[in-house]
């Protein structure tokens, strides 16, 4: 049983020094995808990997930043500053409990903020904490080099994600409204404009190609390349020795 379900004295008795924190969005997924596409996925991610490391899992966060689907309603977000204070604060509250790992799953591309909040965050405070940042969005090309996803254009309600949710909660998908679109532009481009300029249905890959078979294994697969970066992160920042006056 995930720790998240139990009681604080459990929690105690089970010591944790691991913390998971996953990250979604609730923001437009064209017109086939439910706007809670990032915070499902986020959220089934997150619970997988905290058990795989037998972490204390904070259930997975539905607001951050995507002003990049701006134009239509139904998307929610919040500032930069605002994040990366909310972010802080909750990194220093497990901290100041004893948590000397944690672990940011951000299972929303557009979170351009989290990296400088990570290296913040680790200049200050390493060794006594460890912050890992796993970014889902990097694990496209694996999935598609392995052959789990048949296209490599995904970046936003695409191929993989259509599959993620047709495996997590099929019944929020309408494959008869799926429709593909890839922009002729980079990814850069969504800090010029919103993806609608880009993408008239916001939409921004394939996910006429999705399944349900798919997305079973793209978490599977997932879930073990990120529990892979957590360890491996983790293992080099302890591996560091004191730098002159630096432990960064």
């Amino acid at each position: 049983m995930l720790l998240n379900r139990q009681s604080a004295d459990a929690i105690m008795a089970a010591d944790p020094d691991i913390a998971v924190i996953s990250v979604g969005s609730i923001e437009q997924h064209g017109p086939h995808l439910p706007v809670i596409t990032d915070w499902k996925i986020a959220e089934a991610l997150g619970d997988a990997v905290a058990e795989r490391l037998n972490a204390f899992s904070i259930p997975a966060l539905p607001i951050s930043t995507c002003r990049e689907h701006m134009g239509k309603k139904g998307s929610v977000w919040m500032s930069a500053a605002t994040f990366m204070a909310m972010m802080t604060d909750i990194v220093l509250s497990l901290k100041e409990q004893g948590f000397q790992r944690v672990a940011i799953l951000q299972c929303h591309g557009g979170i351009f903020a989290m990296n400088p909040i990570v290296r913040e965050l680790n200049a200050r405070y390493n060794p006594e904490l460890m912050v890992a940042h796993i970014d889902v969005c990097s694990f496209f090309p694996f999935l598609y080099s392995e052959g789990i996803l048949e296209t490599d254009t995904e970046l936003h309600a695409g191929e993989c994600e259509t599959s993620q949710m047709l495996y997590l909660l099929p019944e929020s998908v309408d494959m008869d409204k799926a429709a593909d679109f890839v922009p002729n532009a980079p990814r850069p481009y969504l800090s010029y404009s919103s993806i609608f300029r880009l993408s008239p249905s916001g939409v921004w890959g394939e996910p006429t190609k999705a399944s349900a078979e798919k997305g079973r294994k793209i978490m599977e697969r997932m879930t073990e390349l990120t529990v892979g970066q957590i360890n491996d992160a983790f293992a080099y920042m302890s591996a560091k020795k004191t730098f002159n006056y630096s432990n960064f």
